[in-house]
């Protein structure tokens, strides 16, 4: 087996994704950064993470993607190549803190409408049952629970937990289908699966320009490992935002970038700046945020100044 290293990996899988149609950032080389580059295609917008070792991703890094992804509308994904043990199976969805993780065939596969059908999760592989489906067969076919239960080589409770829609290991659901004679099993939709589990957003607030723009009514979500400071929502807007940005003009490049490619408004609030737009993101200056009172002056500004 012959595997890409991390930058060629990371470079093929934005241009598979662009040989798709897809409309994508740039890669943000800025570290630390809990996402590579955004991908748009219509209504889905995906926030893309290419690692060789995906043991690399930790509760932290995981938490941080699915808020971001969450607050933009997006599906957070990770393309990987291997864990610490062994290297990941083509066709199969991964997870790691509810973050989807699937190899670059996968999505090769996946793009050209072949959608993998197992999942690994701690015990061995998975799969997604259509609960409706195999309960229709069964009471079609006369098959009581019990008497499905011991083909199956487990509980009448967990028959039920199937009918309603329960993951089953790949064994016992090849066991179930052999015996019905048909299939019921459901491919695993990328785009859903991440959405299953509600996770919380974490809020500390300790930057003061944030504080300030969380006194006029702004919702903040502050970050810690993505190339902007935090994500904002004014009003009716979702605003990227960057704070007394170090490289200010490489910086605004890549907000910019993101900003246009996830469709949401940007900003740059600095303690001092003589500039009131860079790279086509508004600035807006400490002094100049300390006299507003209301969130749509914020909002009138930065349209002001885009």
């Amino acid at each position: 087996m012959i595997l890409m290293k991390r930058e060629e990996l990371l470079e093929a899988t934005r241009h598979l994704l662009l040989r798709a149609g897809y409309y994508c950032s740039q890669i943000c080389r800025i570290r630390p950064s809990s996402f590579d580059f955004i991908a748009r295609k219509d209504d889905l917008l995906l926030l893309v993470k290419v690692l060789n070792n995906i043991d690399a991703i930790n509760e932290e890094v995981a938490e941080e993607l699915i808020s971001i992804a969450r607050f933009l509308e997006g599906v957070p994904l990770v393309i990987g190549n291997r864990t610490c043990s062994s290297y990941l199976e083509d066709d199969v969805v991964y997870f790691r803190y509810g973050v989807p993780i699937i190899t670059y065939a996968t999505l090769e596969n996946y793009l050209h409408g072949m959608l993998p059908f197992i999942c690994a999760a701690p015990g061995g592989f998975y799969v997604n049952i259509d609960g409706e489906k195999l309960k229709k067969l069964r009471m079609e076919r006369g098959i009581s629970v019990g008497h499905l239960a011991r083909i199956a080589g487990v509980s009448r409770r967990t028959i039920r937990l199937y009918e309603s829609g329960e993951r089953a290991s790949v064994d016992i659901a090849e066991r179930i289908a052999e015996f019905i004679g048909v299939d019921f099993i459901k491919p695993v939709n990328l785009w859903e699966e991440i959405w299953k589990e509600e996770i919380e957003m974490k809020r500390e607030i300790e930057n003061e320009m944030l504080k300030l723009l969380e006194r006029v009514g702004a919702f903040i979500l502050p970050t810690q490992r993505s190339p902007f400071h935090a994500i904002s929502q004014i009003l009716h807007e979702k605003i990227i935002v960057g704070v007394n940005e170090r490289r200010i003009m490489e910086k605004a490049k890549i907000i910019s970038n993101l900003a246009r490619v996830a469709e949401k408004e940007s900003v740059i609030f600095m303690d001092y700046c003589r500039r009131k737009n860079i790279e086509g993101v508004p600035v807006i200056a400490k002094e100049e945020l300390k006299k507003i009172k209301e969130a749509e002056e914020i909002i009138d500004l930065i349209a002001e100044r885009k």
